[in-house]
């Protein structure tokens, strides 16, 4: 079923211009040789996956990573053909089907790895995912070498590259990454050594690269920074030059009226105001994402270049103070993020009033509004 805006007056605003503005500063700062492998992971970091697979796809970009495969279906069927790289989040039994979409599995055990050779009918490219200290998902580095050279033997099996994942925000992350690193790039040096070249390597991603740090692989895994948000705690770097690439959540005045001065509708999340307060409503709550600030904490919202305290969540509701402005009506539109005029409210304010991080805000939201995609 079709939604137009009358049913639905609530949506998120998303710039594609600013997500190739992100790519091409990154290929700046890499420089030429060094590929990109761009992270979609849980939605595009709730952006939209097959849009932004589509305008990275039409850069350029070197391949494409997601551990969703609902997601990678939909980005094949959108007709993007650039190769998908699968981090794992897979049994062994659904290589037959990442075969079928032309998906790049990726291999950290002995079943998966059997299980790529016994599906394929020709050599099908795989990534190995080596466990450099994230105590996650991987090959563990003392046993990466033997398993790696094992699994070149298999049949119907092409190792097309090795990749590790070594994530942190603050500066002692920062020590402990490098030095996984490091290991990791030891690993790829013996293993050329001992005649096993892997086409591609990769160990970087965001968080090293705001940080300035590029290691002797020929490949980055870039996430957070494609979406112009800051992997690493703000007095470790700075997200500059990238752009946001969520730039509004926005909605539409639906209702205006009067909120009472009653102390129990406390109880409920709500704070009390003057008697007979002017108030407005949009429908966008819990469900939508939107969750209340932390005790003592005032949440705000935008409406005529105007900051309106929230005054309660609900699952499907935004309630906010209107108190003085006659002038508001419905229809009228409220930036929940984003600019309005010479104000603007961000993403980084509004995880500061829930109390949570990015990754936390963008998934609460992901999925739940109607996006719109404009090139900036």
């Amino acid at each position: 079923m079709h939604q137009n805006l009358a049913t639905r007056p609530a949506w998120m605003e998303f710039d594609l211009g600013a997500l190739a503005a992100n790519y091409e500063e990154l290929m700046r700062q890499v420089g030429p040789g060094v590929k990109i492998i761009a992270s979609l992971k849980a939605n595009a970091y709730g952006h939209g996956a097959v849009e932004c697979a589509k305008a990275l796809a039409n850069r350029g970009v070197f391949a494409l990573s997601t551990g969703s495969f609902r997601d990678a279906v939909a980005i094949r069927e959108a007709g993007v053909t650039a190769p998908i790289l699968m981090f794992g989040g897979n049994l062994p039994d659904a290589a037959a089907q990442y075969l079928e979409y032309d998906l790049i599995p990726t291999v950290y055990n002995m079943e998966t790895a059997q299980a790529v050779s016994e599906a394929a009918t020709i050599p099908a490219p795989i990534y190995i995912k080596v466990d450099a200290g994230m105590g996650r998902l991987g090959i563990e580095l003392t046993d990466a070498e033997n398993f790696i050279r094992e699994v070149s033997n298999f049949n119907n099996i092409k190792i097309e590259g090795i990749y590790t994942h070594l994530s942190f925000k603050d500066s002692k992350g920062e020590e402990w990454s490098a030095r996984g690193i490091a290991q990791f790039n030891r690993l790829n040096e013996r293993l050329r050594e001992n005649g096993l070249e892997i086409p591609v390597t990769q160990a970087v991603a965001s968080a090293n690269l705001m940080v300035g740090h590029m290691d002797g692989s020929n490949a980055i895994c870039p996430g957070a920074l494609l979406y112009g948000l800051s992997a690493v705690n703000p007095d470790l770097a700075n997200i500059e030059p990238f752009r946001p690439v969520l730039t509004a959540i926005k909605a539409q005045l639906i209702h205006v009226g009067t909120f009472p001065n009653d102390p129990a509708l406390k109880e409920g999340g709500y704070h009390t105001v003057r008697q007979s307060s002017r108030t407005g409503v949009v429908p966008l709550g819990l469900y939508d994402g939107y969750r209340k600030a932390q005790d003592g904490i005032q949440a705000e919202v935008l409406i005529k270049n105007k900051r309106r305290p929230v005054l309660g969540v609900s699952l499907e509701h935004l309630t906010f103070d209107l108190l003085g402005d006659e002038t508001v009506k419905i229809g009228d539109t409220v930036t929940i993020v984003g600019k309005d005029r010479g104000d603007k409210i961000t993403l980084d304010e509004m995880a500061h009033w829930q109390g949570t991080g990015l990754n936390d805000l963008l998934m609460n939201f992901n999925g739940r509004l109607p996006r719109r995609y404009y090139h900036g």
